[in-house]
């Protein structure tokens, strides 16, 4: 299956509708193209044009195998943020 392909959702999916974050639910056999797939979830665009992001944990309703467990990463200090730590970081972003 490649980006792009027209998939019929197996069963009701829980889905995040994009930019609005509304959460909502998708009946099964609703049509979706797959246009993004990032860190274990789908973003797909249904046929009105509406796009929303699926969970990794209903990879299988897009026909698709659960992505291995994608942890957040932990915190690697405990101590107070400061000017100098998100300066550092923000420079590792290239924005161009």
């Amino acid at each position: 299956m490649a980006l792009g392909d027209i998939i019929r959702l197996t069963r009701a999916t829980e889905v995040t509708e994009i930019p609005s974050g509304i959460r909502g639910q998708l009946p099964p056999g609703t049509s979706v193209r797959i246009t993004q797939s990032f860190g274990g979830s789908y973003t797909v665009m249904s046929d009105y044009g509406l796009l929303y992001r699926v969970d990794a944990k209903d990879a299988d309703a897009l026909g698709l195998s659960p992505a291995p467990n994608v942890e957040e990463p932990a915190s690697s200090t405990t101590e107070p943020l400061r000017d100098e730590l998100v300066w550092s970081q923000l420079r590792t972003v290239y924005d161009p």
